[in-house]
């Protein structure tokens, strides 16, 4: 994600995702694992979720088919 702010290696987040077809936020716990500046404005960070039961995996995995499938539309 892209954030603002730096953020340590190691820090433990609250991770809430918004999906425009979905009112209810997706939210999980994770830590970071990635954090670099990518510009004068902006840091790259990377969150490895912890742990997610199936319904939440399922959930996820369905709304990531979803983007990839969208730009895969939008290219062609």
């Amino acid at each position: 994600m892209h954030l603002n702010q730096s953020v340590s290696l190691g820090t433990k987040v609250d991770v809430r995702l918004n999906f425009s077809n979905s009112n209810t936020p997706f939210r999980c716990k994770g830590v970071v694992v990635r954090s670099h500046q990518e510009n004068d404005k902006f840091f790259n960070v990377g969150v490895e979720f912890e742990h997610l039961d199936d319904l939440k995996r399922s959930f996820l995995e369905g709304k990531i088919s979803e983007l990839i499938n969208v730009e895969k539309k939008d290219k062609s």
